[in-house]
């Protein structure tokens, strides 16, 4: 996959950042790099690799809700 000028414009005009016109194609090989780097993360083998912890897993301590404030 491959970022051109015209999409980071776009993009930009959609989130409505500025993007200086000449910092648009530093901008798109920044993010042509990136998608190259998880290209390559996506083609490693990771079939015999056990899953890490989640952390969503965990279950945290929570203290009782108190009412602090008083409404007139």
């Amino acid at each position: 996959m491959s970022v051109e000028q015209s999409d980071i414009e776009k993009i930009a005009t959609l989130s409505r950042i500025r993007i200086d016109q000449n910092d648009v194609p530093e901008v798109a090989a920044r993010i042509n790099d990136i998608l190259a780097m998880v290209d390559i993360m996506q083609a490693v083998d990771t079939s015999d690799i056990a899953p890490m912890a989640n952390p969503l897993d965990a279950k945290q301590r929570l203290r009782a809700d108190e009412v602090t404030e008083q409404v007139n």
